[in-house]
């Protein structure tokens, strides 16, 4: 008997496997460790004129390493950590304004160099020159309408500077497989590689519910807290502000019931005082303003009679207006509108009237305003329809509109340069057709 077990243990030592880590060769070396795969990524947060955080995910934990170059051949700096995760984020600092620089990453031993893999530091702060943003709103769903607003983009033969998102930015329920299949698979090959982004929060990545912050979104992408992109700190992932050359940008929560307590149009909770604050010490010429709920719409959504969209405009719109805001860009509602400049508009859509119409501009001129001694109101752009399309509520179009449409899916290109700023509403089909511009 003991013989017999003696040789089943032989026999099991005998082919017994080494873990992967412990792995040998057959000359008695260790042989190559497992490698991590690179499940998404990677992709480009906070970018300022001087820094920039590069993210990507793995299926194992690894440790985190960046190569910078400045033309490809020569190695600026490097940085890594040992912490072993799957959720990587370095951070850049010690960088030149405006500048395009190369990178590799991978793990300590290991990094993967590609030619499309670049980054452009922001213009320094108040910086003239012109910049271009891609505004894209209620987009991952995988559509065909979402692949052809991307590729009308790529078609431009001047790339953005800078994406920004309007929120709803993973159908249906913003899981983390959501992001996976309908964001990074979409863009990860044209565009996260080497286009910073910043984003906003709608219902849908909240899942529905509100007061939960521990969602795939707040854990996929990092957000400026501590005011090192621009403005007055927020504290806070769900609000923060931002500066890119001479345009100030602040992005607010609309869904979140935060601190437990409190929504965007509870003028007494801290994101509408922290709001306050940050456009009263702003500096910038430009200023937009984003959020995911608009104040005024008819598409998909009607304003009219959505508690959370008549709240914003009651409550909201006179602190935009106070601090002379020059746009608020929204989704959510699955069409395009723009409005007029307006001031003093908080009631149904039918109290419209054209004393709420304030611009210097030439009497029934849509296509340029001239802002002057405060001679201008907000204009209000609903662009939701960057993979969502279509809807209309009793009452479209709105009296307030410029112009609106609820067939074509499309995104906004905002090109500022010096005093000028124009915006173009570009369609899925690669046409134009909406656009203005703003003199200063």
């Amino acid at each position: 008997m003991k013989l017999f077990c003696y040789s089943l243990l032989l026999a099991s030592l005998l082919t017994a496997q080494p873990s992967a880590a412990q792995s040998v060769s057959r000359t008695g070396t260790p042989a190559a460790a497992v490698q991590p795969t690179v499940l998404h990524g990677p992709y480009l947060q906070q970018v300022t004129p001087t820094s920039i955080q590069i993210r990507w995910r793995t299926d194992i934990p690894a440790t985190s390493r960046v190569d910078l170059f400045s033309d490809r051949k020569k190695t600026q700096k490097i940085v890594s950590d040992d912490k072993l995760v799957t959720e990587h984020e370095v951070r850049l600092d010690g960088l030149k304004p405006a500048t395009k620089y190369f990178y590799s990453f991978g793990d300590k031993t290991s990094v993967t160099p590609a030619d499309d893999q670049f980054f452009v530091t922001a213009p320094k702060t108040g910086a003239t020159d012109e910049v271009r943003f891609w505004v894209l709103g209620d987009f991952g769903n995988s559509s065909q309408t979402q692949a052809d607003v991307r590729d009308a983009v790529m078609k431009e033969s001047r790339r953005p500077d800078l994406w920004v998102w309007l929120g709803d930015n993973a159908y249906s329920k913003g899981k983390d497989e959501e992001f996976e299949k309908h964001v990074f698979d979409v863009y990860g090959q044209t565009h996260f590689k080497n286009l910073p982004f910043y984003c906003i929060p709608g219902n849908h990545d909240y899942g529905g519910q509100r007061t939960d912050f521990n969602i795939p979104y707040f854990n996929l992408f990092t957000m400026p807290t501590a005011g090192e992109a621009g403005g007055v700190p927020s504290g806070s992932e769900s609000y923060y502000a931002f500066d890119y050359g001479n345009v100030h940008f602040v992005a607010l929560d609309s869904y979140g019931k935060l601190d437990g307590t409190h929504f965007l149009w509870d003028t007494t909770g801290r994101q509408v005082e922290w709001l306050k604050k940050d456009l009263a010490a702003n500096k910038q010429p430009w200023t937009i303003v984003v959020l995911h709920h608009p104040p005024y719409t008819k598409g998909s959504h009607d304003s009219d009679r959505e508690k959370d969209l008549v709240a914003i405009r009651q409550n909201l719109v006179p602190i935009l207006e106070r601090y002379q805001v020059d746009l608020v860009l929204s989704g959510h509602s699955h069409v395009y509108e723009r409005t007029h400049p307006i001031r003093g508009h908080y009631g149904l859509v039918d109290t419209f009237e054209p004393k709420n119409i304030v611009s210097a501009a030439v009497e029934g001129d849509t296509k340029e305003y001239r802002v002057g001694n405060g001679k201008q109101g907000i204009i209000y752009i609903v662009a939701g329809s960057g993979g969502q399309r279509g809807g209309q509520a009793a009452g479209w179009p709105m009296p307030a509109a410029v112009y609106s449409n609820n067939t074509e899916g499309g995104s906004l290109l905002i090109d500022v340069k010096k005093t000028r700023m124009q915006v173009r509403w570009l369609c899925q089909d690669g046409k134009v057709r909406d656009d203005f511009s703003i003199l200063k």
